[in-house]
């Protein structure tokens, strides 16, 4: 009986500490793997399968997965330690950080409630069309707004839907398929639409960097949106019906009907002197970061650094903080223990790291040598590049990050490209399908910051790579079959050749 009991307790704990072992185990092999690159390079990539497995696999708290890099670099520094702790730190953290401080203030005074019931009238208690829904509409905003500023504004109101549909914790939502379908629906619909324009998101701003510096000159808004919108709305359909039919999740509807709802929304009454300041504060950074392109030109410099996107979140969260609420005596608008009770505090791990991931690709190499494996495919025929360029655009942008993959990817395809077919600038149409694959990132947290924030709210990181990988696949066919209609086939000058000139007004002035 003893023997028994103890060799069940050998296995337990084998069960638990062999698949913690299995990350480091992943790194030292590809370690000893030449194919990798130079050492710097297979640090890289090592730190990528490690990190990718133990967040797929649950394996450790997910916390604990975000501080990998900086565990390899202490054991072993591949890079010097400062750097690493370095990798984490981005600007943007400033609009993540102020954002979930404003929505804070939103659960604290029942505006997210009000902004959930509202949204639930509006599309119902059907968890598939719930889902849709918030992919499609974060889809279009996506057009016009980077994914890392779609995600910060609308997957708070998705986290107070959920909240007020019985996921209010970080632990209920990662659990729950329906709550974190939600998620990741509104993290891909911020991420589909980022090269729709030329204001979709930084990876947009790197590929039109390099295609108007490429043809000599500059691009017309109005012509980029013809180039993009169709392919756009064609893997936004795909997408909707892969999603509505296959994400299945554990329950058909949300507690609650549209009677209910409205009912709830009735007994709150008008909306309290509190809820108009924390939607006020921020409506007034959304108007003022959306019709930034009119007013730009005049407040250029140092002294107005403060009127872009992530420090204004910031600056006004923190104003929030000496305003008295007129309905709780000695209370402010925002406190600590506002944010004690609502902030979500597992995205200060999981954004930082997803950042650190991908900068860590770039810093080590491990994408220049992902870069070097595409060479073969130039000179293996127009269907077998379109299809090779597609895949690796959209492969290496799951890992890196979209921003950092259009800028690994540009170079090489205008180098690849520049004579193709006697072209002048034969390297157009690549730049377009290349540009385009790199916007259908769905599967890993370090993609986007869309997908970052999402799983800092309490997407299933596991949930996210298996659909995300199938959703990309679905993303890639449809690019692919696009293009080899519209250059191998039909030959449309329309891809081919540069646009005619023009002015792109308003660019977006934060990367993702």
């Amino acid at each position: 009986m003893t023997t028994a009991v103890t060799s069940g307790g050998a296995a337990s704990l084998a069960r638990r500490i062999l698949p913690v072992l299995a990350g480091p185990a992943i790194l030292l092999i590809t370690l000893a793997i030449p194919a990798f690159g130079p050492l710097p390079a297979r640090f890289g990539f090592g730190i990528l399968f490690w990190m990718v497995y133990w967040w797929i696999e649950g394996t450790m708290d997910i916390k604990v997965t975000c501080l990998v890099p900086l565990l390899v670099a202490a054991v072993y520094p591949f890079m010097p330690v400062d750097n690493a702790l370095q990798l984490y730190v981005h600007p943007l953290m400033l609009l993540i950080v102020g954002t979930c401080m404003i929505t804070a203030g939103w659960a604290r005074w029942g505006f997210a409630k009000r902004m959930a019931l509202r949204f639930l009238l509006l599309c119902g208690n059907d968890v598939q069309i719930q889902m849709v829904a918030w992919f499609l509409f974060c889809g279009v905003v996506s057009f016009v707004v980077s994914n890392t500023a779609v995600a910060a504004i609308f997957i708070p109101i998705a986290g107070a839907s959920l909240a007020y549909a019985g996921f209010s914790t970080f632990d209920q939502r990662y659990r729950s398929a329906a709550a974190s379908n939600i998620l990741i629906a509104v993290s891909w619909g911020a991420s589909v639409g980022g090269m729709t324009t030329p204001l979709g998101g930084g990876q947009a701003v790197v590929t039109l960097g390099f295609l108007e510096k490429y043809i000599g000159h500059e691009v017309f808004f109005v012509e980029w949106l013809a180039r993009m919108l169709p392919l756009s709305l064609l893997v936004m359909a795909a997408m909707s019906v892969f999603m509505y039919f296959f994400m299945k999740p554990e329950i058909k509807t949300f507690k609650g009907s549209r009677e209910y709802y409205a009912k709830e929304l009735r007994s709150m009454g008008p909306m309290s002197y509190e809820e108009k300041v924390v939607c006020f504060a921020f409506l007034l950074i959304v108007v003022l970061a959306l019709t930034r392109p009119l007013y730009v030109q005049y407040v250029q410099g140092l002294a107005f650094r403060w009127l872009q996107l992530s420090p204004l979140f910031f600056i006004i969260a923190t104003a929030l903080f000496f305003m008295p609420s007129k309905n709780s005596k000695g209370e402010n608008i925002l406190s600590i223990s506002t944010l004690i009770d609502h902030f979500p505090i597992t995205i200060l791990f999981i954004w930082p790291a997803s950042v650190a991931l991908g900068r860590l690709i770039t810093q080590t190499g491990a994408s220049t040598v992902f870069a070097q494996w595409l060479e073969p495919f130039v000179n293996s025929g127009d269907m077998v590049s379109i299809v090779a360029f597609t895949a690796a655009s959209n492969l290496l942008s799951q890992a890196l990050s979209d921003t950092a993959a259009a800028g690994v990817m540009m170079p090489l395809v205008i180098a690849a490209f520049k004579n193709w077919h006697g072209l002048q600038y034969g390297a157009v149409a690549f730049i377009w399908i290349t540009g385009a694959a790199l916007s259908f990132s769905f599967a890993m947290a370090s993609s986007t910051g869309a997908q970052g924030i999402a799983a800092g709210y309490g997407a299933n990181l596991k949930r996210m790579f298996i659909f995300g990988m199938i959703g990309g696949l679905i993303s890639i066919v449809v690019t692919i079959l696009y293009f080899v209609v519209a250059i191998d086939v039909l030959h449309w000058d329309f891809y081919l050749q540069p646009p005619s000139g023009g002015s792109v007004s308003g660019r977006i002035l934060e990367m993702d």
